[in-house]
Parts: C-alpha cells; sequence; structure tokens
C-alpha cells in the first residue's frame, strides 16, 4: 500500500534547456507564494509514473512565489531523470514540503565544492550570503567549458573571482586535497557531486570533519538483481521479489505499508530491520555498523536466495 500525501501542488511555469540539464521553474496554479524554504533546501517530486525523486531547491530563498530545479538526464538511471525531461510547460507538478539535510552552519566564510550537477544547492545559498556580507567561493569540476552546468543561472558570477573553474579535459581537473589545504580556520566545507568525489572529500582530513558537509545525489542506476524471497516475520507473509524489482516495491505490490521518501538509499526513511539473510547494501549514508541489522529497501538487494524482515 503506497500512500502518497501531495503536500504542495505546483505549476511547470518555464523551463529552460541547457545541454542535458533541464531548469524547471514552478509556481502556484493561482500565483500564491509557495512555502518558504532555507538555502540548501530540497524538495521531493512526485512524477506522473508515481516516482518520487529529490532535488535542491537551486533558485533564491528570498523569492517565495517560485521553486527553480534544475535535472540532468540520466540515460542509465532508474527513469526519473528521463521523466522530468518530458514534462512540459503548464504541467502540474506537486510537490513536497521543502526540506533540508544540507544547510548553511554559522560561519563568516565558506568554500564550495560542485561536481557538475551537484552545483544547484550552492545556488540557492550564495545569495544569502551575498547579503549576509560573508565570504564564499565556489570550485565547479566539468569536462569543458561547452558542458557548464546550469550555464545560464551562473550566467552572473562567469567572471566573479570567487567562482573557480575546473575542466577535466582541458588538464585543469580539480585537485581536492591541494583546496583543502588552503582553507581558512573556521571555513565551513560544502562538496556535492559525483559519489567518488563525495568521498574523496569526506575522508581526506579528519581534522576538519567537523566542518564537512557533504550531500549524495543517491543511488541512480537500474537494479537488476535476480528473484529472491523475503519473508516477513511478525506478519508471517511470504513475498517474491521478481528479476529487476526493487524490494520496496515489491512490498508495496502486496499492500505492505513501508514509508519511504528519496528512493535512493539517502534519506533512510524507509530503514528497515532484516532478522536473516544477506543483503547487498547500496545505500549512501547509512552507518557502518547499522548495515549488520538494517537494510534500505528502496535500493538494497538480496545477495542469498532469502531474506527474513521484521515486518
Amino acid at each position: 500500500m503506497r500512500k502518497i500525501i501531495h503536500r504542495v501542488t505546483t505549476e511547470i511555469k518555464e523551463i529552460i534547456l541547457d545541454n542535458d540539464i533541464k531548469t524547471l521553474i514552478l509556481t502556484d496554479p493561482d500565483n500564491w507564494p509557495l512555502p518558504p524554504f532555507s538555502a540548501g533546501s530540497h524538495i521531493d517530486v512526485y512524477l506522473p509514473s508515481g516516482k518520487i525523486r529529490q532535488y535542491s531547491l537551486c533558485g533564491d530563498p528570498d523569492i517565495s512565489n517560485e521553486y527553480i530545479i534544475s535535472v540532468k538526464g540520466e540515460k542509465e538511471g532508474r527513469g526519473g531523470s528521463q521523466e522530468v525531461h518530458e514534462l512540459r510547460k503548464g504541467d502540474i507538478l506537486p510537490v513536497s514540503l521543502p526540506r533540508n539535510n544540507f544547510p548553511l552552519m554559522p560561519a563568516q566564510n565558506y568554500l564550495f565544492i560542485a561536481g557538475g550537477i551537484g552545483v544547484t544547492p550552492f545556488l540557492s545559498m550564495i545569495p544569502v550570503l551575498e547579503r549576509s556580507n560573508s565570504q564564499w567561493e565556489l570550485h565547479i569540476c566539468a569536462s569543458n567549458k561547452n558542458n557548464i552546468p546550469c550555464s545560464r543561472l551562473l550566467k552572473s558570477y562567469m567572471e566573479d573571482e570567487r567562482v573557480h573553474w575546473h575542466f577535466s579535459e582541458e588538464g585543469n581537473r580539480i585537485s581536492i586535497p591541494q583546496v583543502i589545504n588552503e582553507v581558512s580556520l573556521g571555513q565551513q566545507l560544502y562538496c556535492c557531486g559525483p559519489e567518488k568525489m563525495l568521498m574523496e572529500f569526506e575522508n581526506l582530513n579528519s581534522e576538519i570533519s567537523e566542518r564537512v558537509h557533504i550531500e549524495h545525489f543517491g543511488f541512480n542506476k537500474p537494479i537488476d538483481d535476480p528473484a529472491y524471497e523475503i519473508y516477513l516475520k511478525r506478519s508471517d507473509k511470504t513475498i517474491l521479489v521478481p528479476r529487476g524489482e526493487t524490494m520496496l516495491n515489491a512490498l508495496w505490490n502486496a499492500d505492505i505499508e513501508v514509508p519511504a521518501s528519496c528512493e535512493g538509499g539517502v534519506c533512510l526513511e524507509c530503514k528497515t530491520r532484516y532478522l536473516e539473510g544477506v543483503p547487498a547494501h547500496r545505500d549512501l549514508t547509512m552507518k557502518i555498523a547499522d548495515r549488520d541489522n538494517y537494510l534500505t529497501p528502496c535500493v538494497s538487494g538480496c545477495s542469498s536466495s532469502r531474506l527474513v524482515l521484521d515486518i
């Protein structure tokens, strides 16, 4: 039983195409102000197919009548981004209330590192920092000058000396150790981008770990696990998970209520205790020790023929 509560109804007012990135400007259909959000926030987007995807809000939080999201088309993903790219101006798009797992921490100096589309949360932070006269610098990584992510949203910052460009195909690949070694005392460090970049950034220097903040995109690859069986201990039910199906969808199709939000192994809202079997963990944020007892059915698979869940 999949229960979805649409918190906010928005309409696609404008679409901006930027290489393989589609930016949607969302407004209330009757032009009422939208619920406020803080810098670094994201929303859940409820797509027509029933998929739920999370996207960072990349507009100025002081602008109350619109939400802006930018979505890169991922041909090898789980289908959410491709569905977003099929949306048209005027379409109604239900979204959640904004939530913030990547907030600006109090400081006078900030360092941002963005890998590709990972620049989006920083686009909501910079206007706030500009108004408070805080210091900031932004490092943007892309393959080349013709592949700058969200280039139209970044237009006013193209010549800003606080923005540093790193184009891998032009021999200017970012050196995260070098960038981190130059940070000032008290500077807050933020990174959003591919998982490999996040791991390097997060594990680089334990001495500054309290000032390190990362945001994961979520697991975004098709699941092609062989079929397996899950047994629900408390419910005394056996459910077959077909090949290529997620555990979460199999539970929902069997009318088992499991809360979920991101469906990408990030938010841990669907975190579920397992009692037997060998799960294939694919979440991005659960503590290693917790994986001995818990899994995330939105992305976790099964390395044995059977899993027993405490449901």
